[in-house]
């Protein structure tokens, strides 16, 4: 692809996130890096090849050459949170964010995600890398709590 409009890179952000997936599942389903697809949609189309930008406009429904008239990208603003703000708060799964803190116990890794950190508002992407927020234990569905493990099925939250 010769040159790609920043404005294709936002859309296909904007379009993830509606579809409230994370960068990290989106990245596997088209066959590349987190990190490259992050920096994809930051507006950097060189960080991806043709063929996985090709399947994500496609999963996305996104033309990859848009009207000039549609080159201004303008978010839509969040819906208002009712929830109690320590019962809305949700955990960053990147494993590489700042927000989540390594520790070991009996020899065994595991990441501690800091909630009033990557979620200090109540809001549905992490503050430090823009990552879709979790509300629930990505194996069981069980509300998250303050911890690295989840208390009804034992799995970490964050896969190392």
């Amino acid at each position: 692809m010769t040159e790609l409009n920043p404005a294709v890179c936002l859309k296909i952000k904007e379009a993830r996130r509606a579809a409230k997936l994370s960068q990290s599942v989106v990245a596997a389903e088209v066959g590349c890096k987190q990190s490259a697809l992050s920096m994809f949609e930051q507006g950097d189309g060189t960080k991806l090849n043709d063929e996985v930008i090709e399947k994500l406009a496609k999963k996305f429904g996104v033309e990859l050459t848009p009207p000039p008239e549609a080159s201004a990208v303008v978010a839509a603003p969040l819906p208002a949170r009712r929830l109690p703000l320590e019962a809305s708060r949700g955990f960053c799964p990147n494993p590489h964010c700042p927000s989540n803190h390594p520790y070991e116990v009996e020899g065994r890794a595991y990441l501690l995600p800091d909630r009033a950190k990557a979620d200090p508002v109540g809001g549905t992407f992490c503050a430090f890398c823009g990552e879709v927020l979790e509300k629930r234990c990505p194996n069981c569905g069980a509300p998250v709590h303050d911890g690295a493990v989840c208390s009804l099925c034992g799995d970490p939250y964050i896969a190392i």
